[in-house]
């Protein structure tokens, strides 16, 4: 469980391997106790979350994966990476925020703008507790939404760049010095987890499958 968002917790319950090797992370609620963690007292963390953590030390290289986001309100699927020598830095390849009704898209004015789908890049910087991000991104992934297609999400991650590549586009590009320089000298933990940032009434039903599939890792 994370300390800042216990109301979720990591249920090993809730990952799922299939024998094509895809992968479903669920969202469901699991009430679990907690007792005397974090200096609280005893608590229930009602929603229990799927999520990969791995245990190889990435270096630099190209990494890829394909998703197909979960239709539940307040969904937050993210594939990521951060350091394991410290936190930040760290490189969201993606982060998708659903809305209350479990669609990925906030406004009218977002579609008109071809940058509807609330999936969204990030990189987080500095030292704690003085971190920053340099500002979530969301790009366009075509019109039919993320939870009902499997989109393509990778990352370059070099010593002179970090470049961001949606089905194969490029939608974003990082290139300043002082930034890559907080990515150098160390390995980054690749982690892939559902959740939700909210808790709605219908997550006592409802189920949340965050599905993925072909990941790959190219060494630099």
């Amino acid at each position: 469980i994370h300390p800042d968002k216990p109301i979720v917790w990591y249920d090993e319950s809730a990952v799922v391997l299939h024998d094509d090797g895809q992968v479903d992370l669920f969202s469901h609620w699991n009430p679990k106790k907690f007792t005397q963690i974090f200096g609280k007292s005893d608590f229930f963390s009602d929603i229990g979350v799927g999520l990969i953590s791995c245990t190889e030390k990435f270096e630099y290289g190209y990494f890829e994966l394909e998703a197909k986001l979960p239709k539940q309100a307040y969904a937050w699927p993210a594939f990521w990476m951060w350091s394991w020598d410290k936190w930040p830095p760290e490189i969201d390849v993606f982060e998708g925020y659903a809305n209350k009704k479990g669609k990925y898209y906030s406004s009218f004015w977002d579609i008109l703008l071809n940058k509807f789908w609330k999936v969204e890049t990030n990189v987080h910087l500095g030292k704690t507790p003085d971190n920053y991000n340099l500002g979530a991104q969301n790009h366009f992934l075509g019109y039919k939404s993320p939870s009902e297609v499997w989109n393509k999400y990778s990352v370059l991650w070099l010593p002179h760049e970090i470049s961001f590549w949606y089905n194969e586009t490029l939608v974003r590009r990082i290139n300043d010095r002082d930034i890559l320089k907080q990515f150098t000298d160390t390995t980054m933990n690749v982690v892939i987890n559902n959740s939700v940032y909210k808790v709605h009434p219908s997550h006592k039903t409802d189920v949340g499958v965050f599905s993925v599939r072909n990941f790959k890792y190219q060494k630099y």
